[in-house]
């Protein structure tokens, strides 16, 4: 199990479709650019019979929900197949079977996973993403420390580059590959540790990493699986949230505003800082205008050695104030 949930979700999908081969069925693995929520379509041929399945393989460490079940479910009346199968490698809750049954989706959780991998495939092993040595290196190349283990890797797009996304309980690592979907040579392109991640925001097709150190950075990723992505990010809120962590973020214009527990600041998308206020210098906050076609406008009040008066425009200035207020009472 700990191998299979190291492994790449592409692999995965590999891997599932060589089971099904095993089966006896005909599987193929969809494109990863145009899969339209389907991984795997298998199909079972004999004496003139013919039954076609569609296959969803979901990487998961929390179990799936009835939402799940009830997105693929509808793929059956949608491609006319014979019916659906979701496979994860965690478990599934009461609510996703009950579903199931109604819409003739077969579910194939973790445990049972590796039973028909053991049964089926003596070798399975070996069809496995060989790049990892369990407790010693990630999925690609880089060395893990003791007691550092592997979360996830997801296929990303960072910027405008494709590259695969390793988050253990320690860093955060980029790995490009320096050749095809299955090269063996992946290169760490950028290593993040966790407890400099301040926090994360959703903001529709993209997670919004913040970096926080001296200076502010905010790193856009997209994930194709965001559903595992938010979630192993939200388990690992109890390693980085002890010290600094993000209270409020938007994009503002050409600048991004963050708020968190420290300070308030703005960086542009290339990180360069515009400006940072520490909380505690924080005297007062003010909401400004509030006519038909102009757009309200949040005053904050700094002191050092005199006051200055810093404008943000926000598309909640209200909300914003609120926040801030409260972030410095606590401060």
């Amino acid at each position: 199990m700990d191998q299979l949930l190291e492994t790449d979700p592409y692999d995965l999908e590999n891997l599932v479709a060589f089971l099904f081969r095993r089966m006896g069925y005909k599987a193929d693995v969809t494109a990863r650019s145009k899969d339209g929520g389907v991984d795997v379509e298998i199909q079972l041929e004999h004496f003139g019979l013919s039954h076609r399945w569609l296959v969803q393989v979901k990487r998961y460490l929390n179990p799936v929900g009835v939402k799940e079940v009830r997105e693929y479910s509808s793929l059956r009346y949608r491609e006319k197949v014979d019916g659906v199968i979701i496979v994860t490698t965690s478990t599934f809750t009461e609510d996703a079977y009950r579903e199931a049954t109604e819409h003739n989706v077969k579910l194939i959780e973790g445990q049972l996973l590796v039973s028909m991998l053991n049964h089926y495939c003596s070798d399975a092993a070996k069809n496995v993403s060989d790049g990892i040595e369990k407790k010693t290196t990630t999925s690609g190349g880089a060395v893990l420390k003791t007691g550092e283990s592997v979360h996830l890797r997801e296929p990303a797009i960072v910027g405008n580059t494709r590259l695969s996304l390793v988050i253990t309980n320690r860093n955060i690592y980029f790995e490009q590959n320096s050749g095809g979907l299955f090269s063996k040579k992946p290169e760490i392109s950028r290593r993040i540790e966790v407890r400099d991640l301040v926090g994360f925001s959703h903001v529709r097709k993209e997670i919004l990493l913040v970096l926080g150190k001296k200076k502010f950075e905010v790193i856009r990723i997209q994930p194709k699986d965001m559903g595992h992505v938010l979630n192993v990010l939200e388990q690992l809120k109890t390693d980085y949230m002890r010290g600094e962590s993000l209270l409020r973020l938007e994009q503002a214009k050409n600048n991004f505003v963050i708020l968190t527990n420290r300070r308030l600041a703005t960086i542009t998308p290339r990180g360069e800082e515009a400006l940072e206020l520490k909380l505690k210098d924080i005297v007062g906050s003010e909401v400004a205008g509030s006519g038909m076609f102009s757009r309200q406008k949040l005053i904050i009040s700094e002191v050092r050695e005199d006051v200055k008066k810093h404008i943000f425009e926000v598309a909640d200035a209200k909300g914003w104030k609120n926040e801030i207020d409260k972030a410095v009472r606590s401060a």
